[in-house]
């Protein structure tokens, strides 16, 4: 991967661009909005039906529509203006979440009428991701375009630090219904963002937009031609469907396992969230993300959440949560700044709602069975399996990749002879082939 070694250097770099700025600050906002709405919907689908397959189809219906109209959702945010696309689905946001506020509040919350929302919600969210991740490049320039990755990465973790130990307090204190109703006012934050931006023109005329039909399938042979997405979204997605199904999981060791409460899930979420947040900082200070940090990142998180799943103490539970958190942290962040940096804005909206479908469309499948594993085997081998998978799949991506692309699992190149390449001679052949990728592997 080619790095423009004149982006400014820092884990914050991004924030320097007062729109970057702007959005990403109101975003954060909704997110601890949505954060808290998580858990609390959680925790009541389970202290209502005290169903751990319940509380996975609710999770799971949530990103179905990924899987079933993903791609569609990548077409919808190449075709048409991504900040208008963003303030109708913050809106639509707001609105489900209103509605569950009324429905619980007044006490009518039938458990199909929550299937149907969550379903709904998940709509909503195959359009929103893809326009949501192509519209960062539209305001900070490719340049920074790793660095605004891993700080929306950030901010998605820092809203998973303070969303859900807020949520625990309030669940106790105030009810379910008044955290949705915080979270619906919430997404007037990222509304308002979003009217005071000023987003650079697109790369893509609007002639050159893409057709309805086949404009789906392009982006997924855009990533078959390519052995290294094929082995980052084939180790994501696998990791993304067994084993990050904290929500179910959690919830079951909070209700089941260790029986803490509300607040002691909103302190096992706090503590994932932690470590996560650490992570996402160290990972967003390297400027190379690369295709061996995605394998080592995957081993390493199956390997602690394996550990996790044995700890027979709250407490001990809680502290290897931490290390779960950071690695985990050191995968997404790779994928997604990996990702975001090889594509032209022209297919990025395609892309990167492969990259949606492959990191959340698997939820219908992963959460409904690891909800079963827990319900019928026991919590802790529902969290085991999935650290099993994690593991499995890195190893084995790795392995092909020797034979696919031997390149890929290279490791970076020290700072020394990186700077004493840059001292070489530039050959006259390379200003004649100004895109060649020769001695920089797209990794």
């Amino acid at each position: 991967m080619v790095v423009n070694s004149t982006a400014p250097n820092g884990v914050f770099a991004a924030l320097r661009d007062r729109d970057y700025r702007i959005y990403w600050s109101t975003g954060l906002v909704s997110n601890i909005g949505s954060a808290m709405q998580g858990v609390a919907l959680d925790w009541f689908v389970l202290t209502r039906t005290h169903s751990g397959t319940a509380l996975g189809w609710v999770v799971g219906l949530q990103f179905a529509p990924v899987l079933l109209f993903g791609l569609w959702g990548g077409v919808v945010a190449d075709r048409y203006d991504r900040r208008t696309l963003l303030l109708w689905t913050q809106a639509l946001y707001a609105a489900q979440a209103l509605l569950l506020t009324v429905m619980v509040v007044l006490g009518h919350a039938p458990l199909w009428l929550l299937y149907v929302l969550s379903f709904a919600l998940g709509c909503v969210f195959t359009v929103e991701n893809p326009a949501r991740l192509s519209f960062v490049t539209e305001l900070v320039g490719k340049a920074l375009i790793p660095k605004a990755a891993g700080l929306n990465i950030l901010s998605l973790n820092a809203a998973r630090l303070i969303g859900p130990a807020v949520a625990g307090v309030l669940i106790g204190a105030i009810g379910t219904g008044w955290v949705f109703a915080i979270n619906a006012v919430s997404f007037g934050a990222v509304l308002a963002g979003l009217a005071f931006v000023r987003p650079r023109p697109k790369e893509t005329p609007a002639a050159a937009r893409p057709p309805w039909t086949g404009a789906g399938a392009e982006g997924l042979r855009y990533v078959a031609a390519r052995p290294e997405l094929v082995g980052v979204f084939t180790i994501f997605g696998l990791v993304a469907t067994f084993a990050v199904n904290f929500p179910t999981t959690l919830t079951l060791f909070a209700g089941r396992v260790f029986d803490v409460g509300s607040r002691g899930l909103g302190f096992m979420n706090t503590a994932l969230a932690v470590g996560t947040v650490v992570g996402t900082i160290a990972a967003t200070r390297g400027v190379s993300p690369r295709v061996r940090t995605v394998v080592i990142g995957a081993v390493l998180f199956g390997g602690f959440e394996a550990l996790a799943a044995l700890m027979p103490s709250y407490p001990a539970f809680l502290a290897l949560l931490l290390p779960a958190g950071f690695t985990l942290m050191t995968l997404n962040t790779a994928v997604s700044a990996f990702v975001q940096s090889e594509v032209s804005d022209a297919m990025r909206g395609r892309v990167m709602a492969v990259y949606t479908v492959v990191s959340m469309g698997g939820s219908p499948v992963g959460g409904p069975v690891i909800g079963w594993i827990s319900q019928h085997a026991g919590v802790r081998w529902g969290l085991a399996t999935g650290a099993v998978i994690a593991v499995v799949a890195a190893v084995t991506v790795a392995l092909w990749l020797t034979r696919a692309s031997p390149s890929a699992l290279a490791p970076a190149a020290s700072p020394i002879s990186r700077s004493a390449a840059a001292r070489r001679p530039t050959s006259p052949t390379a200003h004649r082939h100004p895109t060649s990728t020769e001695g920089t592997p797209h990794d």
